[in-house]
């Protein structure tokens, strides 16, 4: 089992600012199955708090309604790190922005290095997005503001 931690550093925390590629799982209480999606708008907010946007219509909304308990996966400084936590839906459709999405607040139990032994990453992924640049910025903004300006 890999060294347990409580706080995101600052180095993990300037990886998720919207610009790595996050992977969510969750388990759905009604059947046990187990779910993942992959989310880009991503910010830790702090040393123990991680904000994120996903669509309001998602399957995942409402699973993390029934059951908060979380885990985010993404790639860091030559390793794997795996983020357990509970989030509460902070608002479940914005209204104002482009995209109608859910935003939800993680509030971060532990960290774990998880790459296996003797492993380590060589190169961050690498993604983009596929739609224009001038609506990229303008998303890219919109989902920023209102996970860092969240109340």
């Amino acid at each position: 089992m890999s060294k347990l931690t409580t706080e995101l550093t600052a180095g993990m925390r300037s990886e998720l600012q919207g610009q790595n590629i996050v992977l969510l799982n969750v388990v759905n209480k009604e059947n046990g199955d187990l779910f993942s999606t992959a989310l880009s708008w991503v910010y830790a907010v702090g040393p123990k708090t991680v904000r994120f946007a996903i669509d309001a219509k998602s399957d995942f909304v409402r699973i993390l309604k029934e059951d908060p308990k979380l885990v985010l996966n993404f790639i860091s400084h030559e390793t794997v790190y795996s983020i357990k936590g509970n989030a509460v839906v902070k608002v479940a459709k914005t209204e104002d922005l482009t995209l109608k999405m859910a935003l939800l607040e993680v509030d971060v139990k532990e960290i774990r290095d998880i790459i296996f032994y003797g492993g380590k990453i060589v190169a961050q992924p690498a993604f983009v997005k596929t739609y224009k640049a001038e609506l990229i910025k303008k998303l890219d903004d919109e989902m920023k503001n209102a996970l860092i300006n969240l109340a």
